[in-house]
């Protein structure tokens, strides 16, 4: 029995400290001020852009004339266009976990045009654009007061409709796989031809042939020995200075003059003809 009281007297003082700790957020919230959205649905605009529209009500004025505020966007939800097999398009919502948040940092003013005087409370306008990361789907927005990070309102939902990128998932068709397959079974395991594909095999093995051929004809010009240069030419591109060979005259006698070894033979000859001569005159005198 003293148990059971306990226990009840436990879950009624944890009740009690929630609800306490609820009443202190909602109480620093409203310390802070609360934000009224005009529209928590916003459609895409043509600039690729979604209009925010907010009244913010503070406690009291502030000391500046413009205050700077942080809004948190978070996205939950993403919202996906899929293409199928049979041109199909499927829209799913995708919730988005651990998703990095977008922070847009601004300036609202607070300054009463007519007085000059600031007010606790003001209308503010700003967009938010694809260029900046945003997309369609859903997102928790926050609002923090930048001079002390405080809370402003309570947290709220916001829809951004529009149209994702979409998604191509089609099965992908190779058209080439098919004439492959085709060949393939065209030709048996022996690597024979079969039926209307022998005349193609023929033509092709003849080509194949012809250009071994050509192959065997062109090693032949290339395995036949170069021609030995000439005794006399090698003679003549050893020794520059040497005399040009003797050409034989077709339809000549077949004889061969040979030139002198010297230019002084001529001479030595003539000489000793004169000394015979003399010789013969001596002893007939």
């Amino acid at each position: 029995m003293p148990g059971r009281i306990a226990r009840a007297w436990v879950r009624r003082w944890m009740g009690g400290a929630a609800a306490l700790a609820l009443l202190l957020v909602a109480f620093a919230a409203l310390a802070a001020g609360r934000i009224q959205w005009s529209k928590t649905t916003l459609q895409e605009r043509e600039d690729k852009s979604w209009k925010v529209e907010i009244a913010i009500f503070l406690a009291r004025a502030p000391d500046v004339a413009h205050v700077p505020m942080k809004f948190e966007f978070k996205q939950v939800v993403y919202y996906e266009r899929t293409m199928v097999d049979g041109d199909k398009l499927v829209e799913r919502k995708v919730p988005m976990e651990n998703k990095q948040e977008l922070i847009e940092g601004v300036d609202v003013g607070f300054l009463d045009p007519a007085t000059g005087k600031t007010e606790s409370r003001t209308k503010f306008v700003f967009r938010v654009t694809r260029a900046h990361g945003y997309e369609a789907g859903e997102y928790t927005v926050t609002v923090r007061d930048g001079r002390n990070g405080q809370l402003v309102g309570a947290p709220t939902r916001l829809i951004f409709e529009g149209e994702n990128e979409t998604i191509d998932r089609r099965t992908m068709v190779f058209s080439g796989e098919g004439k492959k397959k085709k060949q393939m079974k065209d030709v048996d395991r022996d690597g024979n031809v079969k039926d209307g594909d022998a005349g193609a095999a023929a033509s092709t093995s003849g080509e194949s042939e012809g250009a071994k051929e050509g192959e065997g004809a062109k090693e032949g010009e290339a395995s036949e020995p170069a021609e030995e240069p000439s005794a006399a030419g090698d003679s003549t591109a050893k020794d520059p200075a040497a005399p040009p060979p003797i050409q034989e005259k077709p339809g000549g006698c077949g004889c061969r003059t040979t030139a002198p070894s010297a230019p002084g033979a001529g001479v030595l000859a003539f000489g000793a003809l004169g000394a015979l001569v003399a010789r013969r005159r001596r002893r007939a005198a």
